[in-house]
Order: C-alpha cells, then sequence, then structure tokens
C-alpha cells in the first residue's frame, strides 16, 4: 500500500494495529497488544487530566502567576480550556481507536480502486511526505526550542509563570499529538484526491480530442466509472475521519480562540504595564504553528475539490456521446455534494475565515480590557507621585 510506505515512520508513530497480507478487502486489523497499551496510556492521561481539575485550585499559588484580578482569570480561562480540551481530545481517542482502522481499510480501497502504482502516484505520495515531514519536525523543533529557553531563563523568570507553561505545553501535546494524527490522514486524503484529479484531466482530454469509436467510448466510460467510485470511497475515507475527530477539532478551535484572545491580551499588558512578559507568547507559538497547518492543510483539500468541479465544466458537451454526458452529470452531481468542509456541530468551519473571525474577536474583546488598565495605570501613577 503506497500510503503506509511513504509515510511509515508517521504511520508506525500513531498506529496500534496491523497488516494481515491474506485478506485482500480488509487487510487492517487491531493489534491486541499495542491496542492494549493505548488503552492503558490513554487512561493515564485521562486521569492526571482529573487530578489536575481536581487538586488545580489547591495549588493556584504555585502555577497562576499575576494576582491581579484580571490576570488571574485570564490565566485560569487559558488554564482550564488547555485542560478540558485535553481531557475531551483523550477521550475521543480512546472511544474511536478502532475507527482508526475502517479508516485505514477505505484507505486502501481507494488505493485499489485507483490502482495507484505508476510513476505520477509516487511524485505525489513524495511531495504530500515531504510537507508532512515539515509540518511534523517543525513542531518539534518549536517545543525543544521551547524546552530550551525554560532551562536557560528559568533562575530569572518567576516560579509560577514557569510552572504555568510546563503545565500548559504538557496538556497541549494532548492535543497537539491528535492534530498531527488528522493531518496524517488530510494529507493522504489530499494525495488521493490529487491523483484522482489527473485520471479525470486525461478522461476530459480524451473526450474534447476524438471521440470517434466505440472502443474509445467505453475506455472513456470505464474510467469515469472508475472516478466516480473513487470520489465516493474518498467521501466515505473523509466522513469516517470527521466522525473520529470531530470532538477534537471542535475543542481545537474552542481552544485556539482562548489562547488568542490571551496572547493579545499579555501584549497589550506587557506594552501598557512596561512588564517583560515574552515567554508568556512564546509558549503558544507551537499550538499557533499546529493550527495554522491545519488550516493550511484543510484549505487544500478544499482546493483539491474546486479544482475538481472546474475540470468537469471543461468538457465539450458537444464531442461527448449520451452515455457520457449521463456519467459526467453524474459525477458533477456528486462534487455538488459539500462534504468535505471540517464543520463541527455547526459551531466552526475550519478555514482562513475562522482564523480572521477570531483575530478580530480577539482584537475587539482586548481593546475594552486594555482601555481599563491603561486607565487604571494611569490612576496609580498619579497617586505615586
Amino acid at each position: 500500500m503506497e500510503a503506509v510506505q511513504y509515510f511509515r515512520s508517521f504511520y508506525n508513530f500513531y498506529r496500534h494495529h496491523r497488516i494481515d497480507p491474506a485478506d485482500k478487502t480488509n487487510p487492517f486489523k487491531l493489534n491486541p497488544h499495542r491496542h492494549k497499551l493505548f488503552i492503558v496510556k490513554s487512561i493515564l492521561i485521562l486521569v492526571g487530566c482529573s487530578l489536575v481539575g481536581l487538586y488545580g485550585k489547591s495549588f493556584e499559588e504555585n502555577f497562576i502567576p499575576n494576582r491581579g484580578c484580571i490576570n488571574r482569570m485570564i490565566n485560569w480561562c487559558c488554564l482550564i480550556s488547555t485542560l478540558i480540551t485535553a481531557f475531551i481530545v483523550e477521550w475521543e481517542s480512546l472511544a474511536s481507536c478502532k475507527e482508526d482502522v475502517q479508516i485505514w481499510n477505505t484507505f486502501h480501497a481507494i488505493e485499489t480502486a485507483l490502482n495507484v502504482c505508476n510513476r505520477n502516484s509516487r511524485i505525489i505520495f513524495s511531495k504530500s511526505q515531504r510537507l508532512y515531514k515539515v509540518i511534523f519536525y517543525t513542531l518539534i523543533s518549536l517545543l525543544c526550542v521551547m524546552a530550551a529557553i525554560l532551562l536557560l531563563e528559568y533562575r530569572q523568570m518567576e516560579k509560577a509563570l514557569v510552572d504555568f507553561i510546563i503545565i500548559f505545553e504538557l496538556l497541549s501535546t494532548v492535543d497537539l499529538h491528535r492534530m498531527l494524527h488528522m493531518l496524517l490522514y488530510i494529507h493522504i486524503l489530499t494525495s488521493y484526491l490529487n491523483k484522482l484529479k489527473e485520471d479525470i484531466r486525461l478522461a476530459v482530454l480524451t473526450i474534447n480530442g476524438d471521440m470517434g469509436g466505440k472502443n474509445h467510448d467505453r475506455v472513456v466510460q470505464e474510467q469515469l466509472n472508475k472516478c466516480g467510485t473513487c470520489y465516493f470511497l474518498c467521501m466515505k475515507a473523509f466522513n469516517q475521519i470527521h466522525d473520529q475527530f470531530s470532538w477534537a477539532v471542535f475543542m481545537v478551535c474552542l481552544k485556539f480562540s482562548i489562547i488568542l484572545w490571551n496572547e493579545m491580551y499579555w501584549s497589550v499588558y506587557r506594552a501598557i504595564m512596561e512588564t517583560s512578559f515574552e515567554l508568556f507568547c512564546l509558549n503558544v507559538v507551537p499550538y499557533h504553528f499546529t493550527f495554522m497547518s491545519f488550516t493550511w492543510s484543510c484549505e487544500s483539500l478544499y482546493a483539491e475539490i474546486k479544482s475538481l468541479s472546474q475540470l468537469l465544466y471543461m468538457v465539450n458537451m458537444n464531442k461527448a456521446s449520451d452515455t457520457i454526458k449521463v456519467r459526467i452529470t453524474q459525477l458533477m452531481l456528486l462534487l455538488d455534494y459539500k462534504v468535505f468542509i471540517f464543520y463541527t456541530f455547526g459551531v466552526y468551519k475550519v478555514s482562513y475565515k475562522l482564523i480572521v473571525k477570531y483575530a478580530i474577536s480577539g482584537a475587539t474583546k482586548v481593546s475594552f480590557i486594555a482601555q481599563i488598565m491603561k486607565d487604571f495605570y494611569t490612576d496609580m501613577m498619579i497617586e505615586v507621585q
């Protein structure tokens, strides 16, 4: 299987299943040993999140810096959203762990239908693999840089601030891992759609060129039938991915809006109060990078669907037979279904518009708080003088 071959290192990183060569239809099976280890790991994470939630308030002084009323509220919002996100994401991961096998079996069915074994397919998969490698290793590098900065600045920083950043990063690794897992599936699915686009382009060029013989007409019909089947399987795979990661996407979008607001607040706080809190903003850089990469990958997936529709509109219907016209119409109707969109519970639609919306909303909220802080700081300085 090409996807496993090109993404083998990442496939081994996420998987808790095995490949059964004897089963040609559903070769992916659960690996009992690795599945049990996965369950134990998930339970330990859930217990850890529960303990932090139960006893966190008792240790507030140790990891909530800046004891001012607004500061404390902002810090608690950020920490609670991070904790709840980690808990729900891990709970969903545990509850839907068996669905992972179904996704890989659907990928296998897509590759069988597409006959993914030629040179063009290898080029497409190589490109997707390189893009995913850049995202994966850049995130690892950012986390290592954050750890190095904390080690270097540990003695000069407020202890509560250091503990807050460490707790935030540890909890965030849960949903970062989940997002990377989802990104792997999105890149693989985008590769299949890219290959499907090449097949449809060949069919369109054939139709617009010469449709003189019956044999030629039959070949194009078979090609379009294969494309329709593959697209339907891609829809099935996307629905499986969406169902498996729906709560993760919802909570990650919600958390991103809160930490973006938190980052804007601390930037304004630093500017008004003339106090350095660079690390308070730096600690969310890995999360921002991963969310931006996720959004970009989703937009790339949406772009592939749009390009498929545009290709079909390039068909010269005057040169197509009645049977070919029916097949093209069926494909157009199939493409009209807006399936390939991460739209979680009708609340968050993952796109660039969502990031802009969050930025505007966060800036509006922070501007009100900034004005209050500015007036308070000015009055305080007058009293001191």
